[in-house]
């Protein structure tokens, strides 16, 4: 069983994020498209292959994936504005059974929160020096969250997520963080995917939510153009998992 867990969801996109790094051309949406099926591969392991049509939140996932890399092939006023709209409908279909029958404000402010948060990352230009990095390191922290939030499906998907971009991490770490070994453009798929998960974490996995806020707000460290982005990232991240444990000894008391 832990062997399985370990080659879902770690080295079988770590595997084919090396493809990736290897096969496709530079700086092109089949960067982009690979990373996704480097996530979607493990995503449909992990999953048994979601049933159709979507039950579950974590069932459409892989849809919005697909919408979100298809938005990179058209110019790109079309493709930021596909994205987002990809996006609010990803939000609206995980959210509906909440917004159904749970209506309240601070939902609402969550979601536009996350549609906020999402909108920063496709219409700013900036980037950071190592934003694989920043995205693989946040979706690592996002998977132990959840984790010890209880939810050791969305922990899977989160940490098949890091692995994708693992590789390209690994080369921005090599490189001392010199140089992006991809423009954020090409991960803003799978930073995306990124909110979706948090956002199930959120809502059905009683993620607390001053560590889902830091989760939040760390991944923006992308469009930051400054070399201290990845540290300034990594402070959320740790502060975000120190704060779960710090919840989840609290309620050993009790």
């Amino acid at each position: 069983m832990q062997i399985q867990l370990l080659l879902q969801t770690l080295i079988l996109p770590l595997l084919l994020s090396f493809a990736v790094y290897r096969a496709a051309p530079k700086d092109t949406q089949w960067q982009t498209a690979g990373l996704f099926f480097a996530w979607l591969a493990a995503c449909f392991w992990i999953l048994n292959i979601p049933v159709w049509p979507p039950a579950e939140a974590a069932d459409g996932l892989w849809l919005a994936g697909l919408g979100f890399v298809a938005m990179s092939f058209p110019p790109a006023a079309y493709a930021k504005a596909g994205q987002l709209s990809a996006l609010l409908l990803a939000l609206l279909f995980i959210s509906w059974p909440l917004l159904e029958y749970a209506l309240s404000p601070e939902l609402v402010l969550e979601l536009l929160l996350l549609l906020m948060a999402g909108g920063l990352l496709v219409l700013v230009k900036s980037s950071a020096p190592a934003p694989a990095l920043i995205l693989s390191m946040s979706a690592t922290a996002l998977a132990l969250c959840t984790a010890l939030a209880g939810s050791l499906l969305i922990a899977q998907l989160a940490g098949a997520l890091a692995a994708a971009a693992g590789v390209f991490a690994i080369v921005e770490l090599g490189g001392r963080l010199h140089a992006p070994a991809l423009p954020v453009s090409r991960l803003l798929p799978l930073a995306l995917l990124y909110f979706l998960l948090l956002a199930i974490a959120r809502f059905y996995a009683d993620l607390s939510t001053g560590p889902a806020l830091l989760l939040l707000l760390a991944p923006l460290s992308l469009r930051l153009p400054h070399r201290l982005a990845p540290g300034v990232c990594l402070l959320m991240l740790v502060s975000a998992a120190v704060w779960i444990f710090m919840l989840q000894d609290s309620n050993g008391y009790y």
